[in-house]
């Protein structure tokens, strides 16, 4: 049986996706794409997709449904919500951009998605869905895959080790696909020392970390692109900025991240005497924890919970993500001052001088948890993540059970260092040899070289029915 594969477009990844399904229709598949923006449609147009293989969610206020329509599709929305673990209201707030608009209409787009989204794939008789959950659209058809027995095949950076790209089966980062064969060349105990030895940084935190605030060929390409539109102000999608909403929050973060560089006061990690537990902000709006975090996106709240938690001879360390300074409101940083016992080091001190004195780390699903458990650190997680397998690693998701937590790992913790070698070994062979990142941070991943390893991973996932 032909696997019919639908691939959901978003942003600049539609250009990776785009390259890839190329070797999966040439391996016999049949493809068809859904989009949120015209002008993806018509990129995806040019080089030979039909429109009839395209699915656009581009709504004007006329294509709202009425009221009797809505009432008959709202029981299937709330049956899909049953069998998919996640709800649409879930959905709206995971998806932070949405939220930021909050356009009084939100709701109307919760169906049009639902219904078009459905019909699509039922009439296109999809086998396997491809798509990075991260906005409501891709929430919503997640949920729908769920319901429609539809294998879901979302693809991430594994990390750790570098170049290697692991597949999840829904919007988590929890289960992954297994490979239907032993990859050789793994070992977990030469992974866990290497990065030991090592103590680096991925690669991929560097290339975000070169971005400048202000890209002015994006923001000219961006204009341009709306002057075609002759929509310069307004937009017919949730996914996308209006342009005023773009100037806005580019201006508001090269004044923020300009302050944050060169006037913030900092505390010195060196000064800070005692025990340390250390919690790394997460860049947000951001899917690693609007959407993987989902109840604990509340940074804020989180960190005051964190430091509940904690005994009173324990300092609480902050750093910001240096990648996409200037995001978070200064106001944020002053309600975190604010905060007895918390103290907040510059986002230039290197993480790993942060590991050497901290006794736990704390974070919603972040890489420092992952780094944290290959160098045996007790850490806490709010979501379970894929590599929650690791010894040091620890979740909670009731934060009544926090405290306990904490001073279990504080006072008693030890690592199981063979565990963590037959862990490692397990989740690299979870994994292919390839990149998978943004093109715009790395022309690499769209090299012929790296395309054709990524099309066997993807064709090896899609032969596999374990996940």
């Amino acid at each position: 049986m032909r696997n019919r594969i639908a691939i959901v477009s978003i942003f600049d990844l539609t250009r990776l996706f785009y390259e890839i399904s190329i070797g999966l229709k040439e391996a016999g598949n049949d493809l068809v794409w859904i989009t949120t923006d015209k002008f993806w449609t018509n990129w995806l147009k040019e080089r030979g997709v039909l429109s009839q293989d395209i699915l656009e969610l581009v709504y004007k206020s006329d294509d709202f449904l009425d009221d009797a329509d809505k009432d008959q599709i709202l029981s299937d929305i709330v049956k899909s919500e049953a069998n998919a673990g996640l709800t649409a209201n879930q959905s709206l707030m995971m998806d932070q951009f949405v939220r930021y608009k909050n356009k009084p209409d939100i709701n109307e787009y919760v169906y049009l998605y639902y219904r078009d989204i459905k019909r699509f794939l039922i009439d296109k008789q999809i086998t396997h869905l491809i798509a990075e959950p991260t906005n409501i659209n891709e929430l919503i058809t997640y949920m729908i895959c769920r319901e429609l027995a539809i294998k879901f095949i979302s693809p991430r950076n594994m990390r750790y080790p570098e170049n290697r790209v692991i597949f999840f089966n829904s919007h988590m980062q929890k289960d992954a696909w297994a490979r239907p064969e032993r990859d050789q060349s793994i070992s977990g105990q030469q992974l866990i020392d290497s990065f030991v030895a090592r103590k680096k940084a991925p690669s991929y935190f560097d290339s975000h970390n070169k971005t400048p605030v202000i890209e002015t060929k994006k923001i000219a390409g961006s204009i341009k692109i709306r002057l075609g539109r002759k929509k310069v102000f307004s937009q017919d999608n949730l996914t996308h900025h209006d342009l005023g909403g773009r100037i806005k929050l580019t201006l508001r973060r090269a004044f923020n991240s300009t302050y944050l560089k060169h006037f913030s006061q900092y505390d010195k990690l060196d000064e800070i005497k005692g025990r340390i537990a250390f919690y790394g902000l997460h860049v947000q709006p951001e899917s690693s924890i609007d959407v993987l975090g989902s109840y604990f996106s509340d940074q804020l709240k989180l960190i005051k919970d964190i430091r509940r938690a904690l005994p009173f001879d324990t300092t609480l360390v902050i750093k910001e993500h240096p990648n996409f300074l200037g995001i978070k409101k200064l106001d944020f940083f002053k309600q975190l001052r604010r905060i007895p016992n918390v103290r907040l080091v510059s986002h230039n001190v290197s993480t790993f001088d942060i590991y050497s004195r901290a006794s736990i780390i704390f974070t919603v699903s972040g890489t420092t948890a992952y780094e944290a458990g290959l160098l045996g650190i007790p850490a806490i997680t709010f979501t379970e993540m894929y590599f929650s397998g690791l010894s040091s690693v620890h979740l909670c998701t009731d934060l009544t059970e926090l405290r306990d937590l904490v001073w279990s790992l504080l006072n008693g913790f030890k690592r199981d260092y063979q565990a963590d070698c037959d862990f490692m070994d397990h989740l690299g062979n979870c994994s292919y040899e390839a990149l998978w990142s943004d093109p715009n941070f790395s022309s690499y991943v769209i090299s012929r070289e790296n395309i054709e390893r990524l099309q066997k991973a993807f064709l090896k996932v899609l032969s596999s029915d374990i996940a």
